[in-house]
């Protein structure tokens, strides 16, 4: 049994070196310092295997302390009104215990999870499953356990209760994580069935995570969690189920039979996996056959010729996948329409008082209006390339420079009008209580408001298809390839993000907004003209 496991993590070992020198014979610089003789050199392999844990470890510290610090403690400190550690101590074990008790523990399975170690050693050398699994998900246990139990010691001590609370949490997450993975075994003996892989699932158990860790947050008032898993009789409890089904686990005889039904050659190819994804990230803008039947909407779109019609076609198809995600947005709209107008009504102080404050939820606008524009635009450009574009840019006539910039200038008309149709719908429901209640909201300072948003919408029609034109990032398998175009949008939604954190802003804001839309969009234009004809291209 040792020997096996030994076995086992010397070729889990040696297929994560072989890897990590993949990765290094693609650097520019280096790449020549690696030939293709080192993946036989079985001396210099071992030594770059032991660089490779030793990164795995440290890896797996530092991600511990990060999770903790960005999931749980930074919330308290943006979120909540006072930072004292006596009040905070309950919020952050609660949302310790809804993502990692709740979700971590139940959401996947190690133990029923295909993996590529798995089907070399154990269907492919006919080693023993249960060496083989205890040599992966045993150890992955393990090393959560010792990598999860100095930062919750830290954060328990930072937040003044301690490092052996932090220490006792570690231990009662160990025990959880065992219990988890016996209810995943039990429930595959009798159904046969992987709850980790059926999307409602996952989304019921992320929501319900999330809502249990962060409304708490929001409320400013924590379940009292922390009392009850450091009482000692939960802890003792807690810590013996999951020895017992640690023990459980350890002992069950058909390992192997569960290795040769969920670890198939489907499920680890490298290749399968990267397409299934890529057709999964491009699922919500594949089109039906009634889509492609869809009438040409009379003479108006008849009348029209070349690329006009092309485009006009195009959007006429796409009417259930890019225009009614805009009519739910109308309609959840008129429904503050209606609600500001019945408050005009029925209680016209209040509502007054509160549009008074629209100025100041500005930044908050902000990540609306990303949410609601950006996200159109970037389903309408993922349309573009999976049911037009990969096809027509294989042609040489489709790449010509006044071929790409006038669909641009379509395309941006189009999906412009799509969004400045919903800010101005915006506009009126929040524009309709200020006059009817008569605030003492200036006329210009409810104009230059208003023109914001529409700014807004302005800006987020620009930035997806700039992006889209610009770097083009799609390849011809689905996958995204251009980092820059992950980065930049990462870094706009954290601006939009950052923006919520702001309670009073500036009187100056409003012209950010302006200037930065301004800017943006002429240099975005710009870049586009000069670039575009280059870069709009299939990779």
């Amino acid at each position: 049994m040792i020997n096996s496991v030994k076995n086992v993590l010397r070729i889990q070992a040696a297929m994560s070196c072989n890897r990590f020198l993949f990765w290094l014979k693609k650097l520019p610089l280096i790449r020549r310092l690696f030939p293709d003789s080192l993946y036989g050199a079985v001396n210099a392999k071992q030594r770059l295997m032991a660089v490779v844990e030793a990164l795995k470890v440290l890896s797996y510290f530092a991600g511990k302390f990060l999770y903790l610090f960005l999931c749980c403690y930074a919330p308290l400190v943006l979120l909540a009104d006072e930072m004292t550690p006596a009040g905070n101590w309950p919020m952050f074990v609660s949302m310790v215990f809804f993502m990692s008790f709740f979700v971590g523990c139940f959401l996947q399975s190690g133990i029923l999870t295909a993996s590529l170690v798995k089907y070399t050693c154990v269907r492919q050398m006919g080693m023993s499953a249960r060496a083989c699994l205890a040599a992966t998900t045993g150890r992955d246990h393990l090393q959560m356990l010792i990598t999860f139990t100095p930062a919750l010691m830290v954060f328990s001590w930072v937040l003044g209760r301690g490092p052996w609370a932090g220490l006792l949490l570690s231990l009662e997450l160990a025990a959880a994580r065992a219990i988890g993975e016996l209810l995943h075994v039990l429930l595959y003996l009798k159904t046969e069935k992987l709850p980790g892989k059926n999307a409602w699932f996952i989304i019921v158990l992320v929501m319900g995570g999330l809502a249990g860790a962060y409304i708490p947050v929001f409320a400013g008032a924590a379940l009292p969690l922390d009392r009850f898993l450091l009482n000692p009789a939960v802890c003792i409890a807690l810590v013996g189920c999951g020895a017992w089904a640690a023990m459980w686990l350890l002992r069950f005889p058909h390992y192997r039979e569960l290795v040769w039904k969920t670890c198939k050659a489907e499920n680890v190819s490298t290749a399968a996996a990267k397409q299934n994804a890529a057709q999964a990230a491009f699922k919500d803008v594949q089109m039906k056959d009634s889509d492609l039947t869809a009438e040409d909407a009379g003479s108006r779109i008849r009348s029209l010729k070349g690329y006009e019609y092309l485009n006009a076609l195009f959007f006429r198809r796409h009417r259930r996948l890019l225009v009614k995600p805009v009519k739910y947005e109308l309609m959840g709209v008129g429904a503050v329409f209606l609600a500001g107008l019945a408050g005009a009504l029925l209680a016209p102080e209040l509502t007054r008082s509160l549009v008074e404050q629209l100025p100041a939820f500005l930044p908050t606008f902000v990540f609306i209006m990303y949410f609601m524009c950006n996200t159109l635009g970037q389903r309408i450009c993922k349309a573009m390339f999976y049911n037009c574009d990969i096809s027509f840019l294989r042609y040489g006539w489709y790449r010509e420079r006044k071929v790409v910039l006038h669909n641009f200038a379509i395309r941006l008309r189009r999906v412009a009008g799509l969004n400045l149709l919903v800010a101005g719908a915006i506009c009126l429901a929040l524009a309709a209580p200020v006059l009817l209640t008569g605030a003492a909201l200036p006329p210009l300072e409810l104009a230059a408001f208003l023109l914001s948003i529409l700014c807004l919408s302005v800006f987020f029609t620009v930035h997806p298809l700039f992006m889209y034109y610009v770097f083009q990032p799609y390849t011809s398998q689905l996958a995204v390839k251009n980092p820059f175009f992950s980065v930049i949008n990462w870094v706009v939604y954290m601006v939009c993000v950052l923006c919520l954190q702001i309670k009073q802003p500036p009187h100056y804001f409003v012209l950010i907004v302006l200037a930065a839309t301004v800017v943006y969009s002429a240099a975005a234009l710009l870049v586009v003209w000069r670039r575009a004809p280059k870069t709009f291209r299939v990779k």
